[in-house]
């Protein structure tokens, strides 16, 4: 069984934040759809190319380009 105590920290992670009108994502400024990201930064933000406060991971020129290899093998297939 499950304490109350561990019930109330659990978080769900598809929660906007309240009063959010905007993307996390630097530069974005369409409205949130998921963890308060729009549909493509979140997509992004499950690659790992942006962290959870919408900045650049540090390595995302690296982690850019192996994800554009893997989405382009998506649509050829």
């Amino acid at each position: 069984m499950s304490d109350k105590k561990n019930f109330d920290k659990q978080i769900p992670n598809n929660v906007i934040p309240l009063g959010s009108t905007k993307c996390m994502a630097d530069d974005c400024k369409s409205k949130p759809a998921k963890a308060g990201f729009c549909g493509p930064h979140f997509e992004w933000f499950k690659a790992g190319l942006i962290t959870k406060e919408g900045a650049k991971a540090a390595d995302f020129d690296k982690k850019h380009y192996h994800w554009e290899v893997a989405q382009a093998k998506k649509k050829a297939a």
